[in-house]
């Protein structure tokens, strides 16, 4: 099992950055390897929605099933893995709170690369390793799209 956990400034309001979290038109601009995402019940994130995301590992296309498993609207964004997929395990927990300049935003993700879905030629370092890059650059890209966000 991994965990990443990373924590940031972010230079805009809690808002701003709940905007760009539940509204699923951003999804594929925080994460770089992610092509398509399918929602269900589509349209912004709700408790028990359902995302199912293809990407792409190298030059292999995966999929991997989240589900939204708890929303504190402006301060508390989480998903679990569901069965199938890229990850045996995974869970992605979101904490927003405002600081004086805009949010501190921290997050932590837990996840296991499922061997059986990748099977033996894939080597499993190299796929978390590529794991831990996609969280890296969605939470910068998260940072980025927040700010450039206007919340009246």
């Amino acid at each position: 099992m991994r965990t990443v956990r990373e924590s940031l400034i972010v230079e805009a309001k809690p808002e701003a950055v709940w905007e760009v979290l539940v509204e699923p038109y951003y999804t594929p601009k925080l994460y770089p390897d992610i092509l398509n995402i399918v929602i269900d019940p589509p349209g912004r994130a709700v408790v028990g929605q359902k995302h199912t995301l293809s990407g792409k590992a190298g030059k292999r296309m995966i999929e991997f099933r989240t589900e939204v498993s708890g929303l504190v609207p402006y301060k508390r964004y989480e998903l679990r893995g569901r069965e199938g997929g890229a990850f045996e395990e995974f869970s992605e927990v979101l904490e927003l709170s405002p600081v004086k300049g805009g949010t501190e935003l921290k997050c932590t993700w837990v996840f296991k690369v499922s061997e059986d879905y990748f099977g033996p030629a894939f080597d499993v370092p190299t796929l978390e390793q590529m794991a831990v890059r996609n969280q890296e650059v969605y939470i910068h890209n998260l940072k980025n799209l927040a700010e450039l966000k206007k919340v009246t």
